[in-house]
């Protein structure tokens, strides 16, 4: 067992961390040889002893927490490593979380082979009205110190089998628990545990824990209330950030919603077949500000598809493209024939659900796609397309206008066709 000397004065002396918190070296890291120093030059050894003196030094518990720069958990860090394997065997650190219940944030040890152990002791969530040494810390302000830890202290001080278990098998000889206090809060409690070392705690050993706790509550609380700070910024601008898109899309929605009446006002009358896809398109559509568009109408016998306005097209690809084959792989033609609206969102989309139809579509220049039919009475009279520039995925509300736009234009083809017929 370990031996450790309890005379020490609080936060002083030989026996305690003596108001500092050692720093050790960097894991794996060898000191130098002599032999190697030797074959140094002077300034070579002097930067050698330089960064000797960064590996393993020892600074003032206070700086320490500063030097934590509000990090709740870096702050922790400092205040187990200040007291483990040091100063105590185990250390538990106990918050008081939002709603008033203490919360076990910390498990430390001084043994890697009993981090299972302290694993266990973690999950094991508090309970209110508990009457472990730190949470009658945190109820009464006081501190405790058992020197000894006797079978009843430890059945007296846990809830639960597996709770006492998990206590039994830590083998505490003596135990003292401190109130962590802020700004006259009682915010947490430190519970220090020495199984292994010898002798056991006494009261020398509480004042320097009540020495500790003074300066790690302050910057535990601060830690958590920077911490909490943060995260409501943090929350205050994703709320904002909500709310913008909130009205944007409020925008968007009335400014389509006024394109729909200024269709619907223009097509009132009947007009041309070429009239309406290009109302459609211009007056409607472009707001959507799709690369290409294209409005076609099905032909008498329905095998062709005539195309009505075309948009964005390259002219050599308008002037083939007059007429589309009803059974024809373009994707147009492919949502006369199921009669089924077609969203594609992304050239990969189209490849693995229309690949007779990328060839053609992809040489317009287009990455994202809307092919709608044009549906009256029962009968489709149609069909109209767009093209995005960059992929995309039309909303909801989006693929509702698309769809209002195309019944309204279907509807004004149909007027047309039949003034065509009276004549």
């Amino acid at each position: 067992m370990r031996s450790h000397d309890a005379r020490a004065a609080a936060m002083g002396g030989t026996g305690h961390a003596g108001g500092v918190i050692h720093v050790p070296a960097v894991a794996d890291e060898p000191a130098p040889a002599p032999a190697d120093l030797a074959s140094l030059t002077q300034a070579q050894r002097a930067e050698r002893a330089l960064a000797e003196g960064k590996r393993e030094r020892e600074i003032p518990i206070e700086r320490a927490f500063l030097q934590a720069a509000l990090d709740f958990r870096q702050t922790l860090r400092v205040l187990v490593s200040a007291v483990v394997p040091k100063f105590a065997d185990w250390c538990f650190v106990d918050l008081i979380d939002g709603d008033g219940i203490p919360r076990r944030v910390e498990v430390a040890h001084g043994d890697p082979a009993k981090a299972p152990l302290a694993q266990e002791m973690r999950s094991i969530a508090f309970g209110p009205g508990w009457a472990t040494p730190g949470a009658q810390t945190i109820r009464d302000r006081a501190p405790r110190l058992f020197r000894q830890v006797t079978t009843e202290v430890m059945e007296w001080a846990t809830h639960g089998e597996r709770h006492l278990a998990v206590l039994r098998a830590i083998k505490p000889n003596s135990l003292l628990s401190v109130p962590l206090v802020a700004r006259d809060r009682v915010i947490g409690s430190i519970t220090l545990i020495r199984s292994n070392m010898l002798p056991g705690l006494d009261e020398s050993d509480l004042l320097f824990a009540e020495a500790l706790a003074e300066p790690a509550a302050l910057a535990l609380d601060n830690a958590r209330w920077y911490q909490a700070e943060k995260a409501g910024r943090g929350a205050a601008l994703e709320e904002a950030d909500r709310e913008r898109h909130d009205r944007v899309d409020a925008q968007r929605g009335v400014l389509r919603l006024r394109r729909i009446e200024s269709v619907s006002a223009s097509l009132a009358s009947v007009l041309a077949p070429q009239a309406i896809a290009r109302v459609a398109v211009e007056n409607g559509l472009s707001v959507l500000e799709p690369a290409t568009a294209m409005v076609v109408r099905a032909a008498p016998g329905a095998s062709v598809l005539e195309v009505l306005h075309c948009q964005g097209w390259a002219d050599d690809l308008a002037l083939d493209l007059r007429e589309l084959r009803a059974d024809s792989p373009a994707l147009l033609a492919e949502a006369y024939r199921i009669q089924t609206a077609i969203w594609v969102s992304s050239p990969e989309a189209l490849a693995q659900a229309y690949p007779n139809a990328a060839e053609l579509a992809l040489r317009v220049g287009d990455r994202a796609w809307a092919a709608v039919p044009l549906r009256c009475d029962g009968r489709t009279v149609g069909a109209l397309g767009l093209g995005f520039p960059h992929p995309r995925d039309l909303d909801a509300d989006e693929k509702r206008f698309v769809l209002t736009v195309a019944q309204i234009v279907a509807q004004a083809l149909e007027r047309a066709r039949l003034r065509d017929e009276a004549r």
